[in-house]
C-alpha cells in the first residue's frame, strides 16, 4: 500500500487531533498545505492523509495503529480524548477479541472511526 487518504469536513479539526494522536502511535508530519496533511511512520509508506472536501466522511471503515503497551493505549486515548476524538471507547480489554486485546475506539469530527490497540507481538 502507499497511501490512504481520508476526506474530512473541517482540516484543522482533523488537525488538532491528529497532530496530537499520530505522535503517540508512532507516526510523524510527511506534508501539508492549506487543505492537506500527511503522516507517516519512520519516514516509510504507507502514509496517511486527511483531505479537506467540506463534506463528512464516510464513516464505512475503521482504521487501526499498533502500539507496544497498554500503557502507550492509555496515553493515546488521553490525547485523543483531550483533541477532540468523539464516540470514545474504552480503552479496555475487548475479550470479544481476544483475551488480552486491549485498545481504545474513537471518532473524528467526520464519524471516521480509528482504533489504538496493544500489539505486543
Amino acid at each position: 500500500m502507499h497511501h490512504v487518504d481520508i476526506h474530512v469536513s473541517d482540516i484543522r479539526a482533523a488537525r488538532r487531533l491528529f497532530d496530537a494522536v499520530m505522535p503517540a502511535v508512532g507516526y510523524e508530519l510527511r506534508g501539508e498545505d492549506s487543505d492537506y496533511v500527511s503522516y507517516w511512520r519512520n519516514r516509510v509508506r504507507p502514509s496517511l492523509g486527511f483531505i479537506a472536501d467540506g463534506e463528512s466522511g464516510s464513516a464505512m471503515m475503521r482504521i487501526a495503529f499498533a502500539v507496544p503497551t497498554n500503557d502507550a493505549v492509555d496515553a493515546a486515548a488521553s490525547i485523543a480524548r483531550a483533541n477532540g476524538a468523539r464516540s470514545i471507547e474504552g480503552p479496555s480489554t475487548f475479550p470479544e477479541y481476544d483475551p488480552d486485546y486491549y485498545a481504545v475506539f474513537f471518532e473524528d469530527v467526520d464519524g471516521n472511526k480509528f482504533e489504538i490497540c496493544a500489539d505486543a507481538s
